[in-house]
């Protein structure tokens, strides 16, 4: 592979990609983790029966010298970087006054040794955040100075240690409702909400813009690209964030989408739609599914990843970065991340259908590229 995937893009945006810390820990650090997996999955099956027909819980990969082809594409092709679970909130904060900062220096580290700028994801999510944040000692519910001074906290103890390192921050992530179109509730999962209210937005970014004064700031969420609803309702929370004097500067796409939808001309009007507003956008967590799913109930059936698959899924990566190099031609789009290396590792096998891979990524599993890399190097 003589050409590199970020040099191909080099005049239009960044290229990243998200890493797994498994493959950044050592090989008794691995062993460990898998065990406190299968104890997991241990007592779930306990508390809930056992699990669909087909799924098995993660195994612990096989790195015959100690490296990884996963590792070796994140070196070679990505001039940015984003850790898949290692810097969200439950694995960095402890405790009152407890960080445990040990694979997050190792991400800050892997991306000065290979020169990739670094994203932090994320500060403030409705999920995988500690419990203990949202109780007292008697695991009531915390009162909303509390709440706040802990947050705080967490977001410049954060920022103090690696402001100067990271580039690009999820200050908020999706917190726009897919039922109301608008801020979550405490009724549609969000902690913060219930107990901060709606505020707990702006005072997040105000605190990030202290504490990451070098950071694009960003708002990130999912299906913005498909869903009308969620759409109108995130433009409608940084157009009110813009006219309070909050530093947001960013609107962050994930774009986990499929094979067919949603159609390129959707993903414009998306981008220009918060480029109108002055902002920047970013795609942060893109990868594109074998499979509809249109109802997640009743998934589609595992298929077979033929050359004529592979083909179509080259076809839709080269429409979808032709419109990503048009949309940066016109100064709003910044970075493109992809949420993943290989097919070997996605979070969307057994997502939604346990049992079933998925093919979303530019390299397959064996980490030797696909169709769709060669299309994007060549174009």
């Amino acid at each position: 592979m003589s050409k590199r995937l970020f040099e191909a893009y080099k005049d239009y945006f960044r290229v990243g990609c998200a890493v797994s810390g498994l493959f950044l820990m050592t090989p008794a650090e691995r062993e460990d983790h898998f065990k406190q997996v299968a104890k997991r999955f241990e007592e779930m099956r306990k508390k809930f029966g056992p699990p669909p027909a087909g799924f098995k819980p993660p195994e612990p990969p096989v790195f015959s010298d100690g490296s990884s082809p996963e590792l070796e594409i994140a070196r070679e092709h990505f001039n940015m970087i984003v850790a898949e679970n290692e810097t969200k909130m439950d694995a960095v904060y402890k405790g009152p006054g407890e960080f445990n900062w040990k694979m997050a220096d190792r991400f800050v580290q892997f991306a000065r040794e290979n020169n990739q700028a670094l994203r932090w994801h994320t500060l403030v999510w409705h999920n995988q955040s500690p419990e203990w944040i949202f109780e007292d000692e008697a695991g009531n519910k915390v009162s909303k100075e509390v709440l706040e001074e802990r947050l705080k906290k967490y977001i410049f103890a954060v920022g103090e240690r690696y402001g100067n390192d990271v580039c690009s921050v999820d200050v908020v992530n999706e917190c726009i409702s897919d039922k109301k179109f608008c801020l979550r509730d405490g009724s549609d999962q969000s902690k913060w909400f219930d107990i901060l209210g709606p505020e707990y937005v702006d005072k997040a970014f105000f605190w990030a813009k202290e504490a990451f004064p070098k950071a694009s700031l960003v708002i990130n969420d999912y299906n913005l690209e498909m869903s009308e609803g969620k759409r109108r309702g995130m433009y409608e929370l940084v157009k009110g964030m813009l006219s309070r004097g909050v530093p947001v500067d960013t609107v962050g796409l994930q774009m986990h989408i499929n094979i067919t939808n949603p159609p390129v001309s959707e993903i414009e009007e998306t981008i220009e739609l918060y480029g109108s507003l002055g902002l920047n956008v970013i795609v942060t967590e893109m990868e594109v599914s074998a499979y509809i799913d249109k109802d997640f109930s009743n998934p589609d059936p595992r298929r077979e990843y033929t050359a004529d698959f592979l083909e179509e899924q080259a076809e839709r990566y080269r429409a979808l970065f032709d419109c990503f190099r048009k949309e940066a031609g016109k100064g709003y789009l910044k970075d493109v991340v992809l949420w993943g290396t290989s097919d070997r590792f996605t979070w969307k096998n057994n997502f939604p259908s346990p049992g079933r891979t998925d093919a979303p990524l530019l390299f397959d599993r064996e980490g030797k590229p696909k169709p769709a890399f060669d299309v994007l190097i060549r174009d």
